[in-house]
């Protein structure tokens, strides 16, 4: 999985449902250790893309939740491929043009 796609991932299982977003440290996203750059860069990212909202925490530190303007982007981004519209149409035509085949 990217980063960028395990900061949504991790920031949406955050989110409250009455439209409350926690905010966290990017650092306390799981793999953020491990390959820092890369997740700085996808933090970045995601930010001047304003999938994100950034803000200065109590300890100084930044802090990152989803923008709550932007939930539909975050949630198509996060859709798995089989769930695109785009899928299922190409798979509906394939499979008509496939009957209509076999029943001429």
């Amino acid at each position: 999985m990217s980063a960028r796609k395990r900061i949504l991932r991790e920031l949406d299982r955050l989110y409250g449902g009455d439209g409350s977003g926690r905010y966290a440290r990017p650092s306390a996203i799981a793999g953020f250790t491990a390959h820092e750059a890369k997740y700085r860069a996808a933090v970045n990212q995601l930010l001047q893309d304003r999938m994100i909202d950034g803000m200065r925490g109590p300890d100084g530190h930044i802090v990152i939740a989803l923008n709550s303007h932007r939930l539909s982007d975050v949630r198509k981004e996060l859709r798995p491929w089989w769930a695109s519209p785009l899928f299922w149409t190409i798979g509906t035509l394939i499979v008509g043009l496939t009957a209509t085949g076999l029943l001429i």
